[in-house]
């Protein structure tokens, strides 16, 4: 393994890379400024809309109207998800019923719900939190689940032995066990919820990151559009960042076992 002095230089190294690359090929008229702004100019425009704004509004209140939704829908995927997981892992009856209907609606992407949850819950923020809320609820649900199915039968049979109640097999054996699939499936979830936001912002209003990338590619601003997808990938990277930190002291055991 590396060490950690040469993984941080990997890690910085790599953006760095990609930076000069992306600068060489501007510089050079390797690729249109309409299509690729340099990474200087993006840079100048992120500093304006931070600033200045985008349309009149400040940025932190496009920012936070963002997190906002995401946040919501994400906490809420997460504690219907778990949910959903565990009982499907648990109970095959649960599962049984549960099988069909969720097969049939996973393969679907969300913008396909789109038009329907404009129907049932108009452009306000309900649609918004739900289009988000729906596909990432199935993520964390379809992990949670093969983390219950991943724990070892010996193990449940031993505390069995031992004279261990259902429910002392399930705190203290399935569920731990099932953590890390757990805590991979948040991850995977938030990365989804943060993806899907640009989509669900399309529904309308005047506040957001997706709304600031939507309008700005109206307008062919490209450079606007890129600080909207900058800012959202700093919050993916620091939201994942910070469950990841979190999980490692909450899992402390996992690789260890």
């Amino acid at each position: 393994m590396p060490s950690p002095r040469s993984h941080l230089a990997l890690v910085l190294a790599s953006p760095l890379m990609l930076l000069l690359a992306w600068d060489g090929a501007t510089r050079f008229s390797l690729v249109e400024q309409i299509l690729l702004p340099a990474p200087a100019t993006i840079g100048a425009a992120l500093w304006d809309v931070l600033t200045r704004g985008y349309a009149g509004v400040s940025v932190f209140v496009h920012i936070g109207t963002s997190l906002w939704r995401v946040l919501t829908a994400f906490l809420l995927a997460a504690f219907v998800g778990v949910s959903l997981g565990l009982l499907r892992g648990l109970y095959p009856r649960i599962d049984a019923v549960c099988l069909v209907p969720f097969e049939l609606i996973r393969p679907i992407p969300p913008l396909a719900f789109i038009p329907l949850f404009i129907l049932w819950f108009g452009i306000g923020e309900v649609s918004k939190v739900l289009i988000i809320f729906y596909y990432a609820m199935l993520v964390v649900m379809l992990n949670t689940q093969a983390g219950v199915a991943s724990c070892p039968e010996d193990k449940i049979r031993a505390a069995r032995s031992l004279g261990a109640s259902p429910w002392q097999v399930f705190w203290r054996v399935v569920f731990p066990a099932s953590l890390p699939h757990v805590v991979v499936g948040l991850r995977v979830a938030l990365a989804a919820a943060l993806s899907i936001l640009v989509a669900s912002e399309l529904l309308g209003g005047d506040r957001g990151l997706g709304f600031v990338i939507s309008d700005a590619s109206t307008f062919f601003k490209t450079a606007d559009v890129f600080v909207g997808i900058v800012l959202i990938g700093l919050i993916g990277l620091i939201a994942d960042r910070a469950l990841t930190f979190t999980a490692r002291r909450i899992v402390h055991w996992e690789g260890k076992t």
